[in-house]
């Protein structure tokens, strides 16, 4: 009879996580649509728009602050699950209009790996090691997993020649060693690892927090190859005289 309350509660975090990851994935497969469409429409040039960037962006990110800091607007149903889907559609649309128009294969490819990337993340996070508090299991799974990618990371950039291509692929790994301990405190929130219990009255919140993930992974590593490029062309020595030059004509 013990064990029934912590056998309910395991099943009411398992119910609680499929159904938040469940309506984040919506979420995120409508963003992916999205951001194929602009390639649907060669002939009508949509992207980028900055006016509509900062109408989307303002809106989708101030009604999302105002929504998270209201108790009652974020366990009333159906407006919470309005108000989500309002702001998820905002800030997917925002993305779609600051990034240039994309092929699909390469969205899909960029979206693959975020994705893969973010199960993963949200699978550490949804464990625990016996008698060991959260705070200390983040930082050791982080620690585990900064070490790792950063061994592989320099096994396969040694074998790379191309020094904008070496600086983007690095960056890929940099975001996710930086993206990591985030998307994992997220997944023991949904847990309810924090002193506190699964939210299961705010699934809409926390998947469109899990979406807000999503798109901004992808607007940065969609522009790893622009950040490499810059990277690459800073850190030669000739490049770095001639900027230094440049600033103390300034001075």
């Amino acid at each position: 009879m013990s064990d029934q309350p912590a056998d309910g509660l395991g099943r009411l975090r398992l119910a609680v996580r499929l159904r938040i990851y469940g309506t984040a994935l919506v979420f995120i497969v409508l963003a992916i649509v999205l951001l194929i469409l602009p390639d649907l429409f060669r002939g009508h040039p949509l992207v980028p728009d900055s006016v509509a960037t900062y109408c989307c962006f303002g809106i989708g990110l101030t009604a999302l602050c105002v929504y998270a800091s209201v108790t009652w607007l974020r366990r009333k149903f159906p407006i919470n699950w309005i108000a989500s889907c309002s702001i998820a559609a905002c800030l997917a649309l925002g993305t779609v209009f600051v990034l240039p128009e994309q092929p699909a294969g390469h969205v899909l490819l960029l979206s693959l790996e975020i994705l893969i990337m973010m199960a993963l993340l949200l699978l550490v996070g949804s464990l625990l090691l016996p008698n060991c508090p959260p705070v200390a299991y983040l930082f050791l799974t982080w620690f585990i997993y900064v070490m790792f990618s950063t061994v592989l990371m320099v096994v396969v950039v040694v074998h790379l020649q191309d020094r904008p291509l070496i600086y983007e692929v690095a960056l890929h790994f940099v975001v996710w060693q930086i993206g990591f301990p985030v998307i994992e405190f997220q997944a023991q929130v949904i847990s309810g690892y924090w002193d506190n219990f699964p939210p299961l009255l705010d699934i809409p919140l926390c998947a469109t927090m899990l979406l807000l993930d999503f798109l901004a992974c992808y607007a940065i590593l969609d522009s790893a190859d622009d950040i490499g490029f810059e990277l690459s062309y800073v850190s030669r020595s000739s490049n770095q005289k001639f900027l230094a030059r440049v600033i103390k004509s300034q001075m």
